[in-house]
């Protein structure tokens, strides 16, 4: 649908307008949390050579196969048992069994420590480096078409296989199954039966075998794997494969498996698959080697060095608190703490970091400071009162620091951030001449005679050309913490006051934000003049209207001040601001639009909803958000959905045909419930890189006429990839885009988790065992 179309559509529908239930609160909504297992990757300490194979051993332990010989992980160290080259490795009960360059090794504990080990000669014709081996109740070596068993050191025997083996895997019943040249075969009663596969697959690509814990035998091959589980089960692209061409294939410690490939690893449970790819979980992509114990930790190796994945237990809460822990350490600037991501003196090393501002510091401050208000709404604890009151001052004074000094600003004008003036001065960059520059490219960049004046008192450098971003951020969590955090009546003034001057510079302005130099800032536009007669702005003249409706209904309702109430009642009468307000996203269609855009109209939506007195303007406002949020619930992002739940629960809408149900459908809550688990506890921006996924549909050129398709996508499922699968700061990244992340420079704070999470708990959509 086009604008155009969309905004004639709500004009219609306005005039048709019934009753509506707004419900407050998402009662039957909440989704009980147990403890769930959560995946941590790392990098373990160095072996003396590149691990080419691993198998899980009696208690958690870990054998690995390497080019320097073979060595046990125990304890939380590699033992090396024999030094030379080794090829495969894997277990009889608590004996090693290892195929080296040195023959046959069998090792044992000594019961000091270490590893008592021996070596024999390997029988005729067998190739230690490309020869097979299975652990179990005997020793069993595949050469080519050649099955050689030894019991108890006694001698080889050989048996005929159907064809040159190309895997081999034993069950725990002791049932051997080899995948040869000539098909699958599995041994029972002595003789090599053959294995037929469902849905005309052919047996003969297959290149991987393993029992799982279960017991099932499962495959990977060419065409995708498989798991026998009463019948064959078959699983490719379409059902949700990310990659082909698969290097290695592991049970997992619960019926799962883990798949190896070129480009990282792969698990799959039997319905959810999960793709394990760049720094933040693998040392390397290359997988040639996988392990899992018995408490789910899966082991890598890789053409870096091995890699470990743990499945830790923990809670949502409990997560909090680890993200918590990590903003109070290294995420708070300056003395008012504002918060944002750090830079890393090394990738991935978090010992060495460096501060620095954003031109969005008022915005990030203000979300970790939702958080917080959501949080002591939802918990009391007096620590989250205490962070909230500490954002609260840290913005007031981002309003007060504009005022005096060498280039004042009007009152109630806001600071993007502020810098020491004991550091170098910013203005030797952002300079005229480098606006004149970016002018040249973008007509709408705003030349600032001074783009960080002084303050008042000499101690700071404030930023100017304050963006709409930031206003909406400050209003969001002032009136979070006027109604959830303020403690009398006394702070409840205090926060009124701030949100008044902002707004009332806005109305002695002509709804424009003005800055030191008389002029409006790029982004500070709410004047109906500008959004509905200037055509170079009608891609915000829908947000922004929402925006300037959300401000005014914010500052009524904590100040009670009628003169808020009677300029929104001039600008919906006299300019359409509630038509405008019904179709704030200039880009239909999913994975259109500006994901920054979005961000700020759901943290809108949430007061302009709650505050609204008038049930006709509360039914347009319910419409624009459930519409938008259709094109939004496939980003899986639980802000959003959470906004959306508190809302629309209960909603109708009448039009030309009758009511219409507003309630958000589909598993948004318990895809929201799944992003929080797999948010991931490492926010160090690790490349995470997807072109190429089989599992993903490009999107095309119809949405982002300006993009490479082949770089945005989705799932074939219809939701954008899973969290733990993207590297982003905050809730305004594009969850379309393939590719993501850096260089392991950069560490995010953890307020994109923060903020649902706590907001979910406040609302009862999440409570926790």
């Amino acid at each position: 649908m086009s604008r155009t179309k969309s905004v004639l559509l709500a004009a219609v529908l306005t005039v048709t307008l019934g009753p509506a239930t707004i419900g407050t609160s998402p009662a039957g909504a909440d989704t009980v949390v147990a403890p769930f297992t959560l995946q941590v990757g790392s990098t373990m300490p160095a072996l003396p050579g590149r691990a080419v194979a691993l198998a899980a051993g009696p208690g958690g332990t870990i054998a690995a196969a390497h080019t320097a010989g073979v060595a046990v992980w125990d304890a939380g160290r590699w033992t090396q048992v024999i030094g030379g080259a080794a090829y495969k490795v894997a277990w009889r009960g608590d004996m090693l069994v290892a195929l080296t360059a040195k023959g046959l090794l069998t090792a044992r504990r000594d019961g000091g420590g270490g590893w008592r080990a021996s070596s024999e000669r390997l029988p005729q014709g067998v190739d230690a480096a490309t020869a097979l081996l299975a652990g179990g109740p005997d020793v069993v070596l595949v050469q080519g078409e050649t099955l050689y068993r030894q019991r108890s050191g006694r001698a080889w025997k050989r048996e005929r296989l159907p064809g040159t083996a190309v895997a081999l895997a034993r069950a725990k019943a002791g049932t051997l199954t080899a995948a040869t040249t000539g098909g699958l075969f599995e041994q029972r009663d002595g003789a090599w039966k053959p294995v037929t596969l469902d849905g005309g697959w052919s047996s003969a690509t297959i290149t991987h075998l393993a029992y799982d814990s279960k017991d099932r035998l499962w495959f990977a091959g060419a065409q995708g794997i498989g798991v026998r589980d009463g019948k064959w089960k078959l699983y490719d692209p379409s059902s949700g494969l990310p990659l082909l061409g698969f290097t290695a294939l592991a049970p997992g410690a619960d019926g799962d498996v883990w798949l190896g490939t070129s480009r990282g690893a792969i698990r799959f449970d039997g319905a959810n698959w999960e793709y394990r790819q760049g720094r933040r979980w693998l040392p390397d992509d290359a997988v040639s080697a996988i392990a899992v114990d018995g408490k789910a930790n899966a082991y890598f190796g890789t053409a870096g060095a091995v890699g470990l994945i743990e499945a830790r237990r923990t809670t949502l809460e409990q997560k909090a608190d680890i993200y918590e822990q990590a903003i109070d350490a290294r995420h708070k600037r300056t003395q008012y703490g504002f918060v944002e991501g750090v830079d890393l003196e090394r990738p991935g090393d978090l010992s060495s970091y460096k501060q620095g501002d954003s031109d969005n510091d008022g915005l990030w401050t203000s979300m970790y400071g939702a958080a917080e208000a959501f949080r002591f709404a939802a918990s009391k604890d007096p620590r989250a009162r205490e962070n909230a009151r500490k954002v609260f001052e840290a913005l007031k004074f981002l309003g007060d620091v504009t005022q005096g000094g060498t280039h004042p600003a009007p009152p109630g004008f806001i600071a993007r951030t502020i810098r020491s003036t004991a550091d170098p001065d910013p203005n030797l960059n952002d300079s005229p001449e480098r606006d004149k520059e970016k002018q040249k490219g973008d007509a709408y960049w705003k030349i600032s005679p001074k783009r960080w004046p002084t303050s008042a008192d000499g101690k700071w450098y404030w930023k100017s050309d304050t963006s709409s971003d930031e206003l909406v951020g400050h209003y969001f969590f002032n009136a979070l913490y006027y109604d959830l955090v303020a403690k009398d009546g006394a702070e409840k003034e205090e926060v009124a006051s701030v949100i008044t001057r902002i707004t009332d510079h806005l109305l002695d302005h002509d709804l424009f934000l003005v800055d030191h130099d008389g002029k409006p800032t790029r982004w500070g536009f709410f004047n109906p003049r500008e959004l509905n007669g200037n055509p170079w702005r009608r891609e915000e003249r829908g947000l922004n209207s929402q925006i300037t409706m959300t401000f005014l209904t914010i500052a009524g309702h904590v100040s009670g001040d009628g003169k808020y109430a009677a300029a929104k009642k001039k600008l919906i009468d006299e300019h359409g601001y509630e038509m405008n307000t019904l179709s704030p996203k200039v880009t239909p269609g999913v994975g259109g639009g500006n994901q920054s855009d979005d961000e700020m109209a759901f943290m809108n939506y949430y007061h302009l909803l709650k505050y609204e007195d008038e049930p006709a303007l509360k039914r347009s406002w319910a419409r624009s958000l459930y519409d938008y949020w259709q094109l939004e619930q496939y980003e899986l992002n639980p802000f959003f959905n959470f906004v959306a739940g508190v809302h629309l629960k209960g909603a109708t809408w009448t039009d030309a045909y009758g009511p219409v149900e507003l309630d958000p459908t589909g598993p948004w809550l318990a895809q929201s419930v799944d992003t929080l688990k797999r948010f991931p506890i490492n926010l160090i921006n690790w490349k995470q890189t997807n072109t190429g996924r089989l599992d993903v549909v490009n999107l095309g050129r119809h949405i982002r006429p300006d993009a490479d398709p082949a770089r945005l996508g989705l799932l074939r499922g219809g939701t954008v990839l899973p969290v733990d699968e993207r590297t982003f700061g905050h809730w305004n990244h594009d969850p379309y885009s393939l590719d993501q992340g850096g260089s392991g420079n950069k560490e995010y704070d953890g307020t994109s988790y923060l903020l649902p999470y706590w907001m979910g708990r406040h609302h009862d959509f999440i409570t926790e065992k």
